[in-house]
């Protein structure tokens, strides 16, 4: 992961490698050196949190069972052998509903025709 400018102060990372503005304060003496410390403190763990979620993040894209020097098909090969089952299962459901489809249609047209006429005779 590339890291940005750091703060010549304390050493985090900052926008544009300028020191913080709580260690500008502490020249202008408007903020005690315990205030100052704090703050570093909290922007540590703030950027300790960020680096863990980003790691977080970029492991949850990889799908589970991936391993980094294989390819994806060798993946998606075994994600699918996997799950053949179900596969197997809505392939035959399909072809159930096509088939159902197929030998319903004639009486669906057959009923909308007479309900066609029905209409036409009771002049709707």
């Amino acid at each position: 992961m590339a890291r940005g400018k750091l703060c010549p102060v304390c050493g985090t990372e900052n926008t544009g490698g300028q020191p913080h503005r709580w260690h500008k304060m502490v020249h202008r003496e408007k903020a005690r050196l315990e205030q100052v410390a704090e703050m570093a403190r909290q922007t540590v763990e703030v950027n300790r949190v960020r680096l863990v979620l980003a790691d977080a993040v970029d492991e949850s894209r990889e799908p589970d069972g991936w391993r980094p020097n294989e390819k994806r098909t060798a993946y998606h090969r075994e994600y699918y052998a996997r799950h053949l089952e179900r596969r197997r299962m809505q392939a035959r459901e399909s072809k159930r509903r096509r088939t159902l489809k197929r030998r319903l249609r004639p009486l669906i047209d057959a009923l909308c025709d007479a309900v066609d006429l029905g209409r036409e005779t009771a002049r709707w």
